[in-house]
């Protein structure tokens, strides 16, 4: 024990105490606390890299935009879904749209209402969006 760290004799004036200092207690307490400092740090920098353009390139994820019209050239409501994965969106009031997270390759949109669906094939990008333009939905007379 060096010597700055050894008792005092005040401390020994009432009779040996029932728990003497520690000095090495507070030298614990800024390590955990380093410890849980650097722990939050370093979640806040991988949620935010998790969510850069960088992560989508790594993990091979890009995104698909465009506009949906019907027959007419009116803005269509609808739903955007990408065959083979879970993604899905609603078409905006003016028919545009744009889905986040498509795996990367050939893929095929589905322009979709509540009775039909017509397919789009679109090549994704990693880490870009894919711009498609407009596409159309034709509805047609039911039997």
């Amino acid at each position: 024990m060096a010597f700055e760290n050894s008792p005092s004799l005040e401390e020994f004036q009432d009779g040996i105490p029932k728990k003497l200092s520690d000095p090495s207690a507070k030298r614990k307490r800024i390590r955990i606390l380093s410890f849980l400092l650097l722990l939050v740090l370093l979640l806040i920098v991988g949620s935010m890299f998790a969510q850069s353009d960088a992560a989508n390139v790594l993990v091979g994820k890009g995104s698909i935009s465009g506009q949906a019209l019907d027959e007419n050239g009116n803005p269509f409501q609808g739903d955007i879904l990408i065959l083979g994965t879970e993604l899905q969106v609603a078409t905006q009031p003016d028919g545009s749209f744009l889905i986040e997270g498509v795996p990367q390759g050939a893929r095929v949109l589905v322009l979709a209402n509540k009775y039909a669906g017509y397919e789009f094939p679109v090549q994704v990008i990693a880490g870009e969006t894919v711009f498609i333009g407009q596409i159309q939905f034709m509805s047609t007379a039911t039997p």
